[in-house]
């Protein structure tokens, strides 16, 4: 599991369970997959859950082990994580 924390400026999350294999990809960047395939997954009938979250200064997210995620800042953002 980790936990995520913004300092200045906000961070925009989407994550799915561990057994729910999402369609962004470490090999490509979050803003490319914001551009094509997230917009193509809201106007179709995706069978699998994708949670999304923007945090900003002072929020803290807590995400679970194994979970998939991609991350984008919202303009210049300071931010740690941390892993257990």
């Amino acid at each position: 599991p980790g936990f995520s924390e913004v300092l200045w400026g906000q961070k925009r999350w989407f994550l799915t369970h561990r057994d729910d294999k999402p369609d962004f990809s470490p090999d490509e960047t979050t803003l490319l997959w914001l551009r094509t395939k997230y917009y193509q997954r809201m106007q179709s009938n995706a069978k699998d859950t994708l949670y999304e979250c923007t945090i900003g200064p002072g929020e803290v997210l807590f995400f679970p082990d194994h979970w998939w995620h991609a991350t984008i800042n919202i303009g210049e953002t300071v931010f740690m994580s941390t892993f257990t």
